[in-house]
């Protein structure tokens, strides 16, 4: 009984589900009749007309060359007495007296101060009567000899006395005469460590003389730029004089053979002359030292320079338009870089607007200025 009602049902459901199918396919058919008929509608098309973009506003500086360029740069520097002499006392004794003070300007062989000498004098006199006595025994035995009365062995003994006699008599002058301390060399007394009565030793420090008429310069020179100087070549040294730049000019008198083991550096010594006592020694100076003199050399705005990705570019104006150039850089002096190639003596290279523009766009001068240097 149940499976009958169930049959039942099943025949019943048939119809049902047939309509909705019938359904579904009609309005899928719809649809696709409507996308079909909207495609071949006609569609409003708008044309929008062409516009030109307008030119770049620039601004341009002549390319120009430059007969002769210094390639120079500025290092610290600092000055140096050209020489500093310690003297020392050659002999014992007692200062007696002391002449210059400290601040003098001396000369070589003046006189800076004297030792007690009576015990050299003394000494001093006996080996000069020693040396008359030998004298007067060797011209004695010279005598004999010659008359047949002594032997020759005794004048060569006498002749022997003699010469230790003057040779004794030589020693003591010199040390009586080094107990008048004189200046070796002309400079400023800078200091002096002795007193009136201070008994000496040989070797004591009893002065310190420095030159200062002349002084030297010393500045240390990278290595990659030591290879462009040479001693005799003419260096501009820049200094601060109460308040005010002075330019000074020296001469390169000696450049190290070893250079700074930490810094790679090379100690380059700048002689030059300070009669007016302007410079001072520790005063900290600048050295303007040249490299190499360039010759028709071409400088152009370091902005200027467009870095590419391979290489750099400037551009200049052709024909109301923007070139673009691919140039070759040298040295760079300040705000400035040096052309060695990609650039014409002439040319108008754009310095303002060149980073707006394209290879071959228009663009409109607004100014010409000449390059600041």
């Amino acid at each position: 009984m149940a499976n009958k009602v169930l049959q039942t049902r099943m025949r019943r459901a048939q119809p049902r589900g047939l309509a909705r199918l019938v359904i579904k396919l009609a309005i899928g058919l719809i649809a696709v009749a409507a996308v079909f008929a909207l495609a071949q509608m006609p569609s409003q098309k708008r044309e929008v007309a062409a516009t030109e973009a307008p030119p770049v506003d620039v601004t341009v500086i002549p390319v120009t060359v430059e007969p002769q360029f210094p390639d120079t740069f500025d290092l610290p520097a600092v000055v140096e007495p050209n020489q500093i002499v310690t003297v020392a006392a050659e002999v014992s004794g007692r200062v007696e007296w002391i002449g210059a003070k400290e601040g003098a300007l001396l000369k070589a062989g003046d006189l800076l101060m004297r030792l007690n000498t009576d015990l050299l004098q003394a000494e001093f006199e006996m080996a000069e009567a020693q040396a008359k006595d030998a004298q007067t025994e060797f011209e004695r035995q010279q005598g004999l000899v010659k008359g047949g009365a002594a032997p020759t062995r005794q004048l060569d003994q006498a002749a022997t006395q003699l010469a230790v006699s003057k040779a004794r008599l030589q020693e003591v002058r010199a040390r009586l005469e080094r107990a008048q301390i004189v200046a070796p060399a002309r400079g400023v007394l800078n200091h002096l460590p002795v007193e009136p009565g201070e008994y000496l030793q040989p070797g004591m420090p009893v002065a310190e003389i420095v030159d200062t008429e002349t002084v030297k310069v010393v500045v240390n020179i990278p290595e990659r730029d030591i290879a462009y100087f040479s001693p005799g070549q003419t260096v501009e040294i820049l200094a601060d004089i109460r308040g005010r730049q002075q330019s000074f000019e020296g001469i390169i008198t000696f450049i190290s053979r070893v250079a700074d083991d930490r810094t790679r550096s090379t100690r380059v010594e700048i002689e030059l002359d300070n009669e007016d006592d302007l410079l001072h020694s520790g005063q900290i100076v600048l050295a303007r030292l040249t490299r190499q003199v360039l010759t028709d050399a071409i400088f152009i705005p370091l902005l200027a320079v467009i870095p590419m990705e391979e290489g750099k570019a400037a551009y200049v104006v052709s024909d109301a338009r923007a070139e673009r150039r691919t140039v070759e850089l040298g040295i760079i002096k300040g705000d400035r870089i040096q052309i060695t190639s990609g650039l014409q003596p002439g040319e108008s290279l754009i310095v303002a607007g060149h980073r707006f523009v394209a290879p071959g766009q228009d663009v409109k001068v607004v100014s010409t200025v000449s390059e600041s240097r």
